[in-house]
């Protein structure tokens, strides 16, 4: 099933992103019922032979590959694209060109300026190439911009105005930090009321919002932040999960009445 017949399904969504780069754990979301992953290259060292195998991976276990590039540049986003994932996440968008840049990347001429390739992932290596793949493409390819500075929530109308753009990711580390109160989340006056208008927009939009339980990294966060509005929801990084449950592991058994 391709990302935007998920979106079409009423209720959450929840994923996770991955900075491991581990295809074992991206199968483990996917069987364990997540709907799309991130699959990070701003922030993790990954490069694209990396993502190929993720992507496969994903396509094993029913979740779909989102690629989180770490610029909104036509070459990593159509490379990311020929890797045969369902779209891309962009980073840093702030005001509606932008975000045209980014759609412009992952559609073809006439529509955009992503390069032609047959011998591609995506094309299933030249047997799935002709004028089906190009319409696909233009049906199913999605783009997330996400949304992290005070200037990106000021432009958030034109953003809404871009056609063919479905979710809005809004990155709440770096929001918060640009408005002056950085480790702030979504609980935090100031932001609950931000949330709040953008959900308010984005549904008049028929859009949706997405964003992540980090940096508390709690069941009853997630479901907060549901409550608010957002419909898709990252239950935060891999390996932070990884990490978080070891520590508490470990502060549990190393309690006095386990010693």
């Amino acid at each position: 099933m391709d990302f935007r017949k998920k979106l079409a399904k009423p209720g959450p969504l929840l994923g996770m992103q991955c900075f491991s780069g581990s295809p074992a754990l991206v199968e483990i979301m996917g069987h364990a019922g997540l709907d799309w992953v991130s699959l990070d290259m701003e922030h993790s060292p990954w490069d694209f032979a990396q993502i190929e195998h993720l992507a496969r991976a994903a396509n094993a276990s029913n979740i779909s590959p989102l690629v989180r590039v770490a610029d909104n540049d036509p070459i990593l986003i159509m490379k990311a694209l020929d890797a045969g994932t369902a779209g891309v996440i962009v980073p840093h968008v702030n005001c509606r060109a932008d975000l045209e840049r980014a759609v412009a990347s992952t559609l073809h001429p006439p529509y955009g300026v992503r390069g032609v390739c047959s011998t591609v992932r995506a094309t299933k290596y030249g047997s799935d190439f002709g004028e089906e793949f190009f319409e696909r493409v233009r049906r199913e390819v999605v783009v997330v911009p996400l949304i992290e500075e005070k200037a990106g929530i000021e432009a958030f109308d034109d953003l809404l105005a871009v056609e063919n753009v479905p979710v809005y990711w809004i990155g709440i580390s770096d929001l918060a930090a640009s408005l002056g109160i950085p480790g702030a989340d979504f609980h935090h006056p100031q932001l609950a009321e931000i949330a709040r208008g953008l959900v308010q927009r984005s549904k008049a939009a028929n859009k949706d919002l997405m964003c992540t339980v980090a940096p508390r990294m709690k069941i009853e966060y997630a479901k907060y932040l549901v409550d608010l509005g957002f419909r898709l929801i990252s239950y935060g990084v891999d390996l932070s999960f990884f990490s978080r449950s070891l520590r508490d592991l470990a502060a549990i058994l190393r309690q006095p009445q386990w010693s």
